[in-house]
């Protein structure tokens, strides 16, 4: 173990200062940068204690822990403007409040906390202000991107100290913050310190790791002095940034490269054990819309998360189903999801949810649709559909008992999966007869249970009935729940 200095007195002078790196670069937090100092490493680290009291932190197999108590440490020297990387694992514990749970923070310059917590699994309705990567007090993340308590988390920060002339302050401290890799403050003006931050000034300040009376674990924290005449822009196109708008509060990121998202109940609408949840299809640009507000509120208020994958034009191919596989065990497996989804296929939705679906029937409580393509021979058609395949179109044609999913519904029935769909006998788009027509034959001639409601003068359009319909919403709640009873539905 490598005790900590004790008793050094904190030079307030910014250390030597290099050239500011290219702003392709500024956040590429991957290279550990050579004019950079290494706070902790492998072998050692270079932290102090914050007071002239004795520290309880301790250095071991190149983890930094905080101590039980309530004592902190700093860097050894001051910073204006700098980048910096922090490696961190909240700890686990049993405790009942959330704010005594991995409670920790980076202070840039003793002023403004940067929050450290075990937020993960928290809802975004239930998010606060003091959570995991908060601007304490001042402003929530984007986006949500904790992992759950022992694994390693990174915080990667970009910032640039408010100027002064003399003590009237000129222009507000800027910040840039990743956490996980992911974009959650974007060039943010912080107008005031925070909590107990120390108060502003011209002068630059050390940063400050929190001791909360939470062992919360660091590693690998390194810090780099640079010299920025203005907040360097984060990329429109960086795959890091929040691209989803979702209808309602959720979580948005990114599955094997796929953008996803997730809406969660509130905790108080929520039953023990496993989240059940409403997987939505398509999730492509403007998917789910505010249109599916009313329904999601429904959900939510049932206990039920509503989640979806963006897999493209896949039209139900293998590639789109191996993306909507990769979400379904990100969530069954690192988010504590019921292993029974129920499927809420929305217009060609229908071949992504039914191209999944029958390939893991065993795993499907429900299957909704709200006018959902069924045969792709009628939308888009093969020639359209082929691409997606990487097929030709007759190649696609001759292999359609494979991958046309009507013609694949056995297994389905098998497991006597419920279906309920929602169709417009005016739909020239997806047409009843070839699509929920067609398919509730097949699957009623095949001992599966289905149900189409036909709404009369209806096409493939926004009437706002077919996502405010109650039949179709009772339906999934009631799937939903009947996949993951709680504890008092169990007899």
């Amino acid at each position: 173990m490598i005790p900590l200095i004790l008793g050094l007195s904190l030079a307030l002078q910014n250390p030597a200062v290099p050239s500011v790196p290219a702003e392709a670069d500024l956040f590429d937090f991957a290279r550990f940068p050579a004019e950079g100092v290494r706070l902790v490493g492998k072998l050692e680290h270079k932290m102090v204690p914050e007071s002239r009291e004795p520290s309880q932190w301790r250095f071991q197999d190149g983890v930094l822990t905080a101590s039980p108590a309530w004592d902190s440490v700093v860097t050894p020297g001051a910073y204006a403007d700098f980048r910096m990387h922090v490696e961190f694992s909240v700890n686990m514990t049993t405790d009942d409040s959330r704010e005594k749970r991995g409670n920790s923070g980076v202070y840039i310059q003793e002023r403004y906390e940067l929050q450290i917590l075990d937020s993960f699994g928290v809802s975004p309705l239930d998010y606060q202000d003091w959570d995991c990567g908060c601007l304490y007090r001042l402003k929530q993340p984007d986006q949500l991107a904790s992992t759950p308590a022992g694994a390693w988390q990174t915080f990667d920060i970009v910032f640039r100290a408010a100027r002064f002339e003399g003590e009237r302050k000129l222009e507000n401290a800027r910040i840039t913050v990743f956490h996980n890799d992911r974009l959650i403050h974007d060039d943010v003006s912080l107008a005031r310190k925070t909590g107990a931050g120390k108060p502003e000034g011209p002068e630059p300040l050390p940063i400050k790791l929190q001791g909360h009376h939470n062992e919360v674990g660091f590693q690998n924290v390194w810090i780099q002095a640079l010299d920025l005449a203005a907040m360097p822009p984060v990329p429109k196109e960086d795959p890091r940034r929040v691209r989803k708008v979702l209808p309602r509060p959720g979580t948005v990121f990114q599955v094997e490269g796929r953008t996803a998202f997730v809406i969660e109940p509130k905790a108080s609408a929520r039953r023990a054990g496993p989240m059940p949840w409403v997987w939505y299809a398509p999730t492509l640009q403007g998917l789910p819309g505010q249109e599916e507000g009313w329904m999601f509120d429904q959900l939510l208020d049932a206990g039920i998360a509503i989640a979806g994958v963006d897999v493209g034009e896949s039209y139900g191919s293998p590639e789109g189903t191996v993306g909507m596989q990769a979400l379904y065990e990100r969530l069954t497996t690192a988010r504590g999801y019921a292993a029974r989804p129920v499927l809420l296929a929305r217009s060609r939705g229908g071949l992504m949810h039914y191209g999944w679906a029958v390939q893991h029937p065993q795993h499907v409580a429900g299957i909704a649709g709200i006018y959902p393509v069924c045969d792709l021979t009628s939308y888009p058609g093969v020639p359209g559909a082929a691409s997606a395949f990487g097929l030709s179109a007759a190649a696609l044609r001759n292999a359609l008992s494979e991958h046309n999913p009507i013609e694949r519904l056995a297994a389905l029935a098998k497991q006597h999966v419920p279906i309920y769909h929602l169709h417009g006998d005016r739909d020239t788009v997806v047409p009843l007869k070839e699509n929920s027509a067609a398919l509730a034959a097949r699957y009623s001639a095949l001992g599966g249970p289905v149900e189409v409601l036909v709404v009369e003068g209806r096409g493939h359009d926004m009437w706002s009935g077919w996502f405010q319909s109650q039949e179709v919403t009772d339906f999934m709640i009631r799937r939903a729940r009947a996949a993951t009873p709680a504890p008092a539905d169990v007899k």
